[in-house]
This record gives structure tokens, sequence and C-alpha cells, in this order.
């Protein structure tokens, strides 16, 4: 009986010894992400095409996209995450983009160069989504794949037309109001362990946007429909960090 109870007792000492020992190595579930990297328009139009009358004279206005207007833009994003068994992860993330205007031709005013300067476009988002590791948390390379739903809202962008060659500026023309639109995509990447507890990561984001809510800041010149479709599809290149704890 008093070798039975020393054994009972020995396991109980080592299950007792081990449960923090077990904790201790337990992969880590949350973790915290930076990221940031250009943000490259793929489709959609700042504006299309239509043909009406400006200050009296005939206008014609051809389809511009987001690439011609406004080019590669910036994006900056933080994540939190957690992890799901042993290859998932749960992550709600924030991100924060700018594209910068350049002037450029958008049409003609009876036959001479129409130009338009828009106000840098900038949105503040977020999205809930799940990412997919093709390897366990202990492995040093960890490709993935992901997708993700949420909101962003872009701020109120305006427009400048000029007509160099008659000397005419139309400033201040309302284009877009302030928008919260629905946004969508996908991602793929790879996540480099370089602790337990920290890493870094690269890959890019396929992302779609509905559309901008249009002001008729044109009204009355037959172009009023050239902003009513406004949706876009971007890719984010993103490059940052990740903490787990």
């Amino acid at each position: 009986m008093k070798a039975k109870t020393l054994v009972m007792k020995a396991v109980a000492a080592i299950l007792i010894g081990a449960a923090p020992a077990a904790a201790q190595n337990a992969a880590p579930r949350w973790s915290v992400s930076f990221d940031l990297g250009p943000d490259m328009a793929v489709s959609g139009d700042v504006h299309g095409a239509g043909t009406g009358t400006v200050l009296g004279l005939p206008t014609q206005v051809g389809a511009r996209s987001y690439g011609d207007i406004y080019g590669p833009g910036f994006q900056w994003s933080a994540a939190l995450g957690y992890a799901v068994g042993t290859t998932g992860e749960v992550r709600g993330r924030f991100t924060w983009s700018r594209l910068t205007a350049d002037r450029i031709q958008v049409g003609t005013v009876a036959g001479l160069p129409l130009f338009g300067l828009f106000d840098d476009y900038t949105e503040l988002g977020a999205d809930f989504g799940y990412r997919q590791y093709f390897t366990p948390a202990d492995a040093r390379v960890r490709p993935f794949v992901g997708a993700h739903v949420g909101f962003v809202n872009v701020e109120a962008i305006t427009a400048e037309f000029t007509v160099p060659d008659a000397g005419v500026t139309i400033s201040g023309v309302d284009f877009y109001e302030s928008s919260t639109v629905a946004t969508f995509g996908f991602s793929g990447g790879a996540y480099f362990r370089v602790t337990d507890r920290f890493g870094v990561q690269g890959g890019v984001d396929l992302r779609w946007r509905d559309n901008l809510k249009a002001i008729d800041g044109l009204a009355g010149t037959g172009l009023e429909p050239i902003n009513d479709d406004s949706s876009r599809w971007s890719l984010p290149v993103f490059f940052g960090a990740t903490i787990r704890f």
C-alpha cells in the first residue's frame, strides 16, 4: 500500500511540474502585425467618358482610370490576429492609404485640351478575415493565403479643370462626397519566423471597393453621368513585421 501511495505521489508531482513547462512551451496564439508598401491600381475609372457643353462650348471627356490619374499610392496597416489550430488565423485589420493625383488631359473643349487635377485619394478602413498557412507554427517559412471583408471611408474629392489655351480655370468642382463603402479581397504571401515570438512577412492583396457617392458638380453640362461608376480593384504590395504573444 505504501509503495502504491508513493508511486501515485510521484506521478502527481511529475504532472504538476510538467503543466507549467507545457504552458511555457505552447506556441503563442495572439499576434500584432504592421505592414506598409505601394498600392497599385488594377482596374476602375475615376470618371467615365461623356459629351456635353461647358461654358457654352462643345466638350468631350475621355474615361480616365485610377492608374491614369493617381498612379501608385502608399498603404499602411495594423492587424490583430488569433491562431486557430496549427495553421489557421483569424485577423482584424485597420488600413490607411493615399494616392496622389497628377494633372492630366481629360478631354477637349471646342477642340482645345482640357486638363483635370483631382484631390488626393485618401481612405481609412477596417476589415476582418482569415489566413491559412501551409506549414505549422514552428516552421521557419510559412506561406499563406487569406481572404477578408470590411469597409473603407474615402475622403471627399473635388477637381479643378483648366483649358490653358483659353485661359480658363474652373476650381472646386464637387466630384465625390465622403463615402463609406464595402470592400473585400484576397491575399497571399509568406511569413518568415525569426524567433518563436517575432517574424517578418511580405505579400500582396487583391482588393475591391464599391462605388463612391457621386456629386453632380457638373450639373447642367450633360457630363453628370461620368462619375456614376467608380468601383475599383487595387493590388497593395506589403512588407512588415509580426510580434506574437
